[in-house]
């Protein structure tokens, strides 16, 4: 089966400075190839036997990471994720610069670990007293088999559901600032590797247009 990464736009008469709510974004990693909007900052994000092997590299002394350049405000986010050595993956978002005052770094991810998941807000990196905070964590045994995926941004609701063979896990968070506009949806591995596939994202309330898309493969500051 071919590499699929196609939009299929439904314009719910949103305003021409803004992008489009209900689009679908679907990726698939058959060919050897990731999206053209999906860029690397940190590691290995690369197809291989119609996955993503998503690995840190030593040599970068920093989490591997990538972002899939689709803004939006609210969405839904699948995928399937297996561990293959790694310690942690987070699927997370960024905001757009200039939404929130004086901030830097990281609005908040679902954090995945072979034994347990959480709901994570990051701290303000400008804030030199700001630290992070856990809104929700559940047990989650992920062993080596596929996890399924889906994470819910609604304003400042968060939705996390995590589905494999018998065990499910939910978790609910909200914070204030989770509303802003989002750049892009972020994922992070650590240590060994992860396999990602099926991934989409159903844009369903559009974010702040993007001037220029970042070249990938080229580490940027995290």
């Amino acid at each position: 089966m071919p590499l699929r990464c196609f939009v299929a736009c439904c314009l719910l008469g949103v305003t021409a400075n803004l992008v489009s709510a209900e689009e679908l974004h679907v990726a698939e990693f058959q060919e050897g190839a990731r999206p053209k909007n999906w860029s690397v900052n940190f590691g290995h994000w690369e197809p291989e036997n119609g996955v993503l092997v998503c690995r840190q590299l030593d040599a970068d002394n920093h989490p591997a990471a990538s972002r899939w350049q689709i803004p939006l405000t609210d969405g839904v986010i699948t995928c399937r994720l297996k561990f293959v050595g790694a310690k942690g993956f987070h699927i997370g978002f960024d905001p757009v610069t200039g939404q929130l005052e004086q901030h830097k770094g990281h609005l908040y991810s679902l954090v995945v670990s072979p034994g347990q998941v959480s709901l994570k807000k990051h701290r303000n990196k400008a804030d030199e007293l700001s630290k992070d905070a856990t809104l929700g964590t559940a047990s989650f045994n992920a062993g080596s088999e596929w996890i399924h995926i889906e994470v819910r941004a609604s304003g400042n609701e968060v939705v996390a559901i995590l589905k494999q063979g018998t065990q499910t896990a939910e978790l609910r968070a909200s914070h204030p600032s989770f509303h802003v506009a989002k750049p892009a949806v972020v994922f992070r591995t650590m240590g060994g590797d992860a396999h990602l596939d099926d991934v989409t994202v159903q844009v369903t309330k559009p974010g702040l247009p993007v001037r220029s898309v970042k070249k990938p493969d080229v580490k940027q500051p995290e």
